[in-house]
């Protein structure tokens, strides 16, 4: 039987099991050393990076480096990683793998470009400026893209209904966000949808307002929305998703997310993804291709995961009374996690 969006996702859809890896003694004195800078705490993506790294009998040291996020904190995130001179550096999402790495064209004095990094969860890093090819990087970067192509997750989302109007809020102070939604626009334009959108205001320092979240649902709502898109922002889809999710269902909106996590734990309707754990675990493929298999890092592909799972939050689905057809739910595995309570602080 042919799926709904079978040849937009060829292979895709198909739940990939969590690999089990027993563990292993503690870093070996000559074992090698591994920045991991994260915006947000540690999630089941750098738990799997950490599992390929030991699956091929590497236990390196990890030392865990909190990004802010703040454009003024660059320069002291740079300073911290170069005294501590790790091995490699292990990044997640364009906009920290860009305070690292810098764009390709950018200055590299400001940058750190004497040192491997590996990164997970940037969309494109072509459109992030990150690279100007994915095959052959030529530069100190490579790493694994989470993200389904949007063609196949909007024929993922239409599968479920067939939306017509498809909402999505912007953060200025993330790139990706903002390459979505020009993509997102081109896409709508060639199949006859609407793109309903909305742009987080930003304060004096730079930094998107949270208190802004409710009226910009909404005002997505108001507009005649019918699902909100979450792509794979760190704001909107990590420290917020909770309160956006529930924002939504107060207005009656279905939420489609690309971040696993926000589907599982955060009162999402649905999603399309790279399960999280096989990602990171590609992503610690390559850094072991690099740190021990005598790979230089200008020399290995980005790749992307080749197989896709459509996930249903069912108590969502029976909240907002929009159950999955037939067809979905033959290819999607259902969670029944306890529902995120609609009243919450923002």
């Amino acid at each position: 039987m042919t799926r709904p969006w079978g040849r937009a996702m060829a292979a895709a859809c198909l739940v990939v099991a969590h690999a089990v890896t027993p563990a292993l003694p503690d870093a070996a004195p000559d074992a090698p050393t591994i920045a991991m800078v994260l915006p947000r705490e540690e999630q089941l993506i750098e738990v799997g990076f950490r599992e390929g790294l030991r699956q091929r009998g590497l236990a390196p040291r990890f030392e865990l480096v909190r990004w802010s996020g703040r454009a003024e904190d660059q320069e002291a995130l740079v300073a911290r990683l170069r005294a501590l001179a790790p091995d490699l550096i292990y990044t997640w999402g364009a906009a920290t793998t860009l305070a690292v790495a810098g764009p390709a064209e950018g200055d590299a004095g400001r940058y750190i470009r004497d040192r491997p990094v590996v990164f997970t969860d940037v969309d494109d890093p072509v459109a992030s400026k990150l690279l100007a090819q994915w095959a052959r990087p030529g530069r100190n970067l490579t790493g694994v893209p989470r993200r389904a192509p949007l063609a196949a997750q909007w024929a993922a989302l239409r599968s479920y209904r067939p939306f017509r109007r498809i909402g999505v809020i912007v953060n200025p102070a993330e790139p990706d966000t903002r390459q979505a939604r020009e993509a997102m626009g081109l896409l709508a334009q060639q199949q006859g949808l609407v793109l309903v959108d909305a742009t987080l205001p930003l304060d004096a320092h730079g930094e998107p307002d949270a208190q802004a979240l409710p009226a910009l649902v909404r005002d997505v709502a108001a507009r005649g929305a019918e699902v909100l898109y979450l792509g794979d922002s760190a704001f909107l889809a990590h420290t917020h998703r909770g309160t956006v999710t529930r924002l939504a269902r107060e207005a009656g909106l279905a939420t489609f997310c690309v971040a696993e996590g926000a589907v599982r734990q955060s009162g999402c309707l649905f999603g399309l993804f790279s399960e999280a754990g096989n990602t990171g675990r590609f992503a610690g493929y390559k850094a072991w291709q690099i740190l021990r298999g005598g790979q230089r890092v200008q020399d290995v592909p980005i790749e992307t995961l080749q197989r896709f799972s459509l996930v249903i939050n069912m108590p969502v689905a029976r909240e907002l009374a929009l159950y999955p057809p037939m067809a979905v739910l033959q290819a999607a595995e259902v969670v029944a996690p306890p529902l995120v309570p609609r009243r919450q602080g923002p």
